[in-house]
């Protein structure tokens, strides 16, 4: 049995629902494989991670993957959401309300190459790269309902939520990637690519376990929802169903619904790599990068691309 550790892009919860269902239900192992999903380890995060040899897959981004130490040495693998989750609120009595006036002041971000996303919107928006301060966040929103920053980097399926719930949602105002065609996906699956050079049945199993299990979630959300809840108990279960659903959403767009549930589209590593050039001004090497083999060997009935109209039970 051939032990296959996954580090997550964040702490467990819903949001790698299908990852915790396949790791829970041992769906790996009858497929030869031992699945094992690690929480986010700040010390050496997601593609770092593999990299180094820590572990052999992560859930990262096609940005993690081009901004990394070796890019040529990961492969991008499956893309269960299929557009970018970020938003970026502001206070409406801030009076900011064009990413213009976010010049001269101090917006939060991840550390760790998260902000890819943010300085294309800048960019595309006419902003100078150094008229914002970017400030490193700490897993928590507290900075920005605090009022240190004007703005902080989001996901629409949990800090979000949280601050609504604070502040109020009609006291916020949100700039989101998607207004300037600027979205770059978040979480997709990485492998190392001599792992999956040197062991491509043991990739194969745990790509089909992944689709399983987030099938299983999409289509009976309950029984997922209370193995997240097991995973992450200080999240309550009204929590991770919300988020659940949220990445539901994410997930029922784009490519899924062309392609099929976790084709990992070229198209997204080419945006990232479209948004390093424009900020950076230099060209980005991307073949190789986006791996469909394992995708297209995966059982048909676990590619479904039948999801449009379809409510989860």
């Amino acid at each position: 049995m051939e032990t296959v550790r996954i580090r997550l892009l964040w702490h467990k919860q819903a949001q790698f629902a299908g990852y915790l269902v396949a790791e829970a239900l041992g769906l790996g192992e009858s497929r030869g494989v031992k699945i094992v999903c690690e929480g986010l380890d700040f010390s050496q995060k997601h593609v770092a991670a593999v990299l180094a040899g820590a572990t052999q897959m992560a859930v990262a981004s096609p940005a993690h993957v081009l901004e990394s130490a070796d890019p040529a040495a990961l492969r991008f693998i499956l893309a269960i959401q299929q557009q970018s989750p970020l938003v970026y609120p502001v206070r409406r009595s801030d009076g900011i309300a064009r990413l213009a006036d976010l010049a001269g002041r101090k917006v939060g971000v991840w550390p760790g190459h998260e902000d890819l996303e943010l300085r294309w919107m800048l960019h595309r928006a006419g902003v100078a790269a150094d008229a914002v301060e970017r400030i490193a966040m700490p897993d928590t929103v507290g900075p920005f309902l605090a009022g240190e920053i004007a703005s902080a980097q989001m996901t629409g399926y949990h800090e979000l939520h949280h601050v609504e719930e604070v502040l109020g949602a009609a006291a916020l105002h949100l700039f989101t990637a998607a207004a300037s065609d600027s979205g770059i996906l978040k979480d997709g699956l990485v492998v190392a690519a001599a792992y999956a050079d040197a062991q491509p049945q043991a990739v194969q199993a745990v790509v089909d376990a992944v689709l399983e299990g987030w099938t299983i979630a999409f289509t009976d959300p309950e029984r997922a929802v209370a193995i997240c809840a097991a995973a992450r108990p200080d999240m309550s279960v009204a929590e991770h169903r919300r988020q659940l659903a949220d990445i539901r959403a994410l997930a029922m767009t784009g490519a899924t619904l062309s392609h099929g549930l976790g084709y990992p589209d070229e198209s997204h590593v080419a945006r990232a790599a479209a948004a390093l050039q424009a900020v950076e001004g230099q060209p980005v090497e991307t073949a190789g990068i986006a791996d469909v083999r394992f995708w297209q060997a995966a059982p048909a009935a676990l590619r479904r691309a039948d999801w449009a109209g379809e409510q989860p039970a």
